[in-house]
């Protein structure tokens, strides 16, 4: 079906006159009639009664009123597309969640947001498999990274100067323990960081989840002062790992959003508890080089910001810090 053809039955339908809409049209008579003749072809509906006097038929008046949506929406695209073709287009290149948890969907919305509210700036998705956010942020290929930590203000404090980074903290998070509902943990009322000391915990061994497994590792050492039982897994992906409950004895921690994920909730033999210890927190970031010279950056934390405040259903427990938390260590 062409555009033109929709117009054509537009203005037709406005003059009920072939002769009359074929001249404000600038066209001929035979020439619209013929053209008004195959729409109805293509549609395999009588638009118009052809009688002494022309007029809509109950199918023909339905049509236009869609008709002229459909022509507005047309120009309207067409004038979106030639506005940003003649404007200078810039890439917003954002690291690709790797699990679904707050940071995800906070992400994922504050995107969804940024595309209508700057459509002249190309905003994607990337993600590469086997490599942290740092790297990916080095070698250029994204401009907004990921990352979590368990308030390790001097990790964060030696890569910034090290790397010129800034970390824009979005939301910090109780870790959870999910666990066999059979396993001694599940039955206590409340659960402390020194009960998990000689509990093995299950962590994966992919490289994009170095950031969890090193902030555990730090939690545990700036805590208590001794090394957790880490048990890694190489798995192709965070579902899989996941999958990996055969060990009763041992335990997952993970975030608030992901105990609740539907994956996690599949497994029906599996619990979570959270971790009522106030050392037990994990925070989640986004990192980007110091030096950043597009000025996207600025108005997507400012989209962050605003989805956390308007769009997001926050958890009990969780404190979203958004724009007020930001921080270049």
């Amino acid at each position: 079906m062409k555009i033109e053809s929709l117009y054509e039955f537009i203005v037709l339908a406005h003059y009920l006159n072939f002769t009359t809409a074929a001249a404000n049209l600038h066209t001929s008579q035979p020439n619209l009639s013929k053209h008004i003749s195959e729409l109805e072809q293509e549609l395999n509906v009588t638009l118009l009664r052809r009688e002494k006097r022309l007029e809509l038929t109950a199918a023909g008046a339905a049509f236009l009123e869609d008709a002229i949506q459909i022509h507005h929406m047309y120009k309207d695209a067409v004038k979106r597309c030639r506005d940003i073709n003649a404007c200078a287009m810039e890439e917003l290149v954002v690291q690709e969640p790797y699990i679904m948890d707050a940071m995800s969907e906070i992400l994922f919305k504050s995107v969804m947001r940024f595309k209508r509210s700057d459509p002249h700036v190309m905003t994607k998705y990337y993600a590469e498999k086997g490599k942290k956010s740092v790297e990916l942020l080095e070698a250029g290929k994204v401009d907004i990274a990921l990352t979590i930590d368990c308030n390790s203000s001097d990790w964060i404090a030696k890569v910034s100067e090290k790397k010129n980074v800034i970390f824009y903290p979005v939301v910090r998070e109780p870790l959870h323990v999910w666990m066999w509902e059979g396993h001694p943990l599940a039955s206590k009322q409340v659960i402390m960081l020194e009960d998990l000391l000689n509990v093995p915990i299950n962590m994966t061994a992919t490289r994009s989840f170095d950031p969890m497994r090193f902030a555990i590792l730090d939690l545990f050492a700036t805590a208590l002062g001794k090394r957790p039982n880490l048990q890694t897994f190489s798995s192709e992906t965070l579902n899989e790992f996941f999958l990996n409950t055969h060990d009763r004895n041992a335990v997952f921690l993970v975030s608030p959003g992901v105990a609740a994920s539907p994956l996690l909730q599949m497994q029906h033999t599996m619990v979570a508890r959270p971790l009522d210890d106030e050392r037990a927190h994990i925070t989640s970031f986004l990192i980007f080089r110091a030096d950043y010279q597009k000025k996207s950056i600025d108005r997507f934390l400012d989209t962050v910001e605003k989805v956390v405040e308007e769009d997001i259903q926050q958890c009990e427990g969780c404190t979203y810090l958004g724009n007020a938390g930001a921080c270049d260590a």
